[in-house]
């Protein structure tokens, strides 16, 4: 740079490559959820809302109530725009994922781990 300054009057400005290129930011999600009640066999029927957040806009969510980390995500609902979902489980213990992607394809993944045992609460 100081060569070309002295020799060719040229002048370069050094910058960030944010300055140039945007970095695309993953988007978040949160999770909260509610109970509903409880049937006569004693299954509970919980609420499920998610909150996605994202600079480019939340596209939709995707929710896997029966997730394995080894088996990797495989949605039980693929395209859920709203973000909110209900299921009845039974008691022992279940692992739900919830997937945001947003409108530039980019995706966060948020996994529960519930326990089902008289009454409900978040692991």
């Amino acid at each position: 740079m100081a060569r070309l300054k002295l020799e060719e009057n040229a002048v370069i400005e050094l910058v960030t490559v944010e300055t140039i290129v945007p970095i695309a930011m993953k988007p978040t999600v949160t999770v909260k959820m509610r109970e509903q009640g409880k049937d006569a066999k004693g299954n509970r029927k919980i609420e499920f809302s998610a909150q996605g957040e994202s600079e480019a806009g939340v596209e939709f969510y995707s929710w896997d109530f029966d997730y394995d980390a080894e088996k990797g995500f495989k949605a039980s609902v693929m395209i859920d725009k709203k973000g909110r979902q209900s299921r009845q489980f039974k008691a022992g213990v279940h692992t739900i994922a919830v997937k945001v992607v947003d409108n530039e394809g980019l995706e966060s993944t948020e996994t529960i781990k519930l326990k089902v045992n008289g009454v409900v609460k978040k692991m």
